[in-house]
């Protein structure tokens, strides 16, 4: 069964409505390219987004990793200023992960200084899977668990599978819109897959004889920011043409499905 942390919403600058609905036009025009081009391993909540500012998507966990197999519903909460201040995003369920603290929170470069009003929410998610694949060990949340990442990897990853079986396994189906993107298979997303086995292999090659319990880290870990504009240089995220003539269109109108 999955285990949920507790649900709590970020506080809230006083709430201006010219900004807000500024904020709901950007927020509607990035819910629609998210049904519509989801990212890689993400796909909508369980329920219909009913509030512009605040709504659930989930990740599956990405292959060749401790995730793999599991759900991790993610809750987005977004600002009245948006997009001149970031998003905030919670996993609900517990994670054993560097970046990834008690309450859910990844600690990121792209949420403090390093935010762009240029980054979506599609952006955002595409950021968190490749975390998921490759954690930023030199901005750790939980510096034990960095630790164990580094010098005992295959310790780090029983424990990181055994967190993902027993917080994060309970099955989620999404509820998708009627024009929504609906079980297409997720493109390869630009990685190193953390996996012992590649590690070991990798750190044999380069230096002969490696101890199983010391797998040295064999790049320099890189900000969030930096890696994932690596990704948007090879991964096109904006719809083209007649789709981003149908985002527009149905952002500026009420659906259904964003109701209040």
């Amino acid at each position: 069964m999955g285990s949920e942390l507790p649900a709590a919403a970020p506080p809230q600058p006083k709430r201006s409505t010219a900004a807000a609905a500024v904020a709901r036009r950007r927020i509607g025009r990035e819910l629609w390219q998210f049904w519509l081009d989801p990212p890689p391993y993400c796909r909508p909540g369980p329920s219909p987004v009913k509030d512009h500012f605040h709504w659930e998507v989930v990740i599956d966990g990405p292959a060749a990793t401790p995730y793999a197999g599991g759900v991790f519903p993610v809750d987005v909460w977004f600002p009245y200023d948006y997009p001149f201040r970031p998003p905030k995003l919670f996993f609900k369920t517990k994670v054993y992960h560097p970046n990834i603290d008690g309450r859910g929170r990844m600690a990121l470069d792209i949420f403090q200084d390093n935010w762009s009003p240029a980054f979506t929410i599609s952006k955002l998610l595409l950021g968190f899977v490749s975390v998921l694949f490759d954690p930023l060990l030199d901005h750790p949340t939980n510096r034990c668990i960095a630790k164990q990442y580094k010098h005992e990897y295959e310790v780090y990853e029983e424990k990181a599978r055994a967190w993902t079986q027993k917080h994060s396994s309970t099955p989620i189906v999404s509820h998708y819109p009627p024009y929504a993107v609906i079980g297409s298979t997720p493109p390869a997303v630009p990685h190193f897959p953390a996996t012992a086995a590649r590690r070991k292999a990798a750190a044999s090659s380069a230096s002969g004889s490696v101890s199983s319990s010391r797998i040295p880290l064999l790049m320099k870990d890189e900000s969030i920011r930096r890696r994932t504009m690596k990704f948007f240089q090879g991964y096109d995220l904006s719809p083209h043409g007649s789709d981003m003539e149908l985002l527009t269109m149905r952002s500026d109108r009420q659906s259904p499905y964003l109701s209040f």
